[in-house]
């Protein structure tokens, strides 16, 4: 069977081209193949949400500071309860542990949890201590459970190092349905046993295919993914996926438990080809993703309006024809930019999104700058240079004293020269 959505993909372009704004449709023709993306934005935008809400699309983004322990597992402060007097840690699920097991767990049609679990506080509540004493199930040690005024359980080691926490009920009824603990992880599996053993509890799974999930990781290429992905960069692959001939499983380092990839968890990735600031894509990644190319795109119908007498489009054009010559066609102008601007809005896509990213492209160079917009938006600025330094004999002061320094023009200003108009017409050589 011919998958019509690769499992690991990467959408990457230069700034502006869309390509978080494709992830949301992305995910939901994956998701929702009958949705039709042809509606307005708000309603396209109410499904994504729709779908978010209902953890079947996670969004998360990569920066310098992202760890294993933030994407897999690693050991993190609990959540305190009101009756908790010490911080407590135990090894959590990081962002992409989570969602690889909501695709895992197959849906529930019918469980006795509810029951089971209040049977249990009834047992508590019968004892004359109002508590019950249960044993681990790898070391055989006692532990005493309560129950606190939320209905969770609270619990004390029974050993000389005795220690304290608590159990909440949505973390033993999620060990219950997937028998993965999200904490406590000795005594959650004891309690579960208990419940089990005592009360019968049982669940039923629904017999048809596990739906799919995606997990869109915006900048990609901005974090070290080596140190993120970690072990699991292996696990990825379509044919290393549970369920398939060649599927692996590894022991996770925290925990110790075994974890694989489902096979209906999709990654959807974007990266910013103009962003050089990080190291490029690690290669292990790269040879696990298929590549889908986000260019600017100059037949849009949005693009299609005029501006100060020229298309919209044309101006975006001649733009990035100048950039790919000076530097490359990975620093190009997005067509996001000139969408659903006007004579009056696209001084701020001048000032506020594309002479920043030239002057962050050419490092300052306004010469260069100028050969891209020409000398209606970069002049040379009016200082007199031989009355502009102080005097002092210095053998390269002429160098200084007959270099130019050039300015940009912002026509945003009342008191500008000229007009935006004029200058749009020097840049397309008019």
């Amino acid at each position: 069977k011919i998958k019509s959505h690769a499992l690991n993909s990467i959408l990457y372009g230069p700034p502006g081209t869309g390509k978080t704004y494709h992830t949301i449709n992305k995910a939901i023709s994956i998701i929702n193949p009958a949705f039709d993306l042809n509606q307005e934005r708000s309603i396209i935008k109410k499904e994504y949400q729709r779908l978010v809400e209902k953890g079947r699309i996670v969004f998360t983004t990569f920066h310098q500071s992202m760890t294993y322990e933030d994407f897999i597992e690693g050991i993190k402060p609990l959540t305190p309860e009101s009756d908790d007097t010490f911080i407590k840690y135990d090894v959590r699920p990081g962002i992409f542990k989570n969602i690889c097991t909501a695709a895992r767990t197959k849906a529930i049609k019918a469980d006795n949890f509810q029951t089971v679990y209040q049977k249990l506080l009834e047992e508590i509540d019968a004892s004359p201590s109002k508590s019950l004493v249960l044993e681990t199930l790898v070391h055989s040690k006692e532990f005493t459970i309560y129950k606190n005024s939320k209905d969770n359980l609270k619990f004390h080691a029974n050993t000389e190092k005795a220690y304290e926490g608590v159990i909440r009920k949505e973390v033993i009824e999620h060990f219950l349905k997937t028998g993965e603990s999200l904490d406590w992880t000795s005594y959650t599996r004891a309690v579960g046993k208990h419940i089990v053993d005592k009360y019968h509890f049982s669940v039923t799974e629904e017999e048809s295919a596990q739906e799919p999930y995606v997990l869109i990781i915006d900048e990609i290429n901005r974090g070290n993914v080596s140190q993120i992905f970690g072990e699991l960069i292996t696990l990825i692959e379509e044919d290393k996926r549970l369920g398939n001939d060649e599927a692996l499983e590894i022991k996770l380092p925290y925990s110790k438990t075994e974890f694989g990839v489902p096979s209906n968890l999709y990654i959807i990735g974007t990266m910013n080809t103009a962003d050089r600031s990080v190291e490029a894509l690690d290669t292990a990644l790269r040879r696990r993703f298929s590549f889908e190319e986000m260019p600017p795109k100059y037949d849009l119908a949005e693009l299609d309006y005029d501006i100060y007498g020229y298309k919209a489009a044309d101006l975006l054009h001649t733009i990035n024809r100048r950039i790919k010559k000076l530097i490359d066609g990975d620093h190009a102008i997005g067509h996001a930019y000139f969408i659903r601007k006007d004579e009056s809005t696209i001084a701020d896509s001048f000032y506020l999104n594309i002479i920043p990213l030239l002057q962050e492209y050419f490092f300052g160079d306004y010469g260069k700058i100028g050969l891209v917009l020409g000398k209606g938006f970069i002049r040379l600025t009016e200082d007199d240079n031989a009355k502009l330094f102080a005097d002092f004999d210095y053998e390269n002061a002429a160098d200084y004293s007959s270099s130019e320094v050039f300015e940009i023009v912002d026509y945003r200003k009342s008191e500008t020269l000229g007009t935006m108009g004029e200058a749009i017409k020097i840049l397309m050589n008019k």
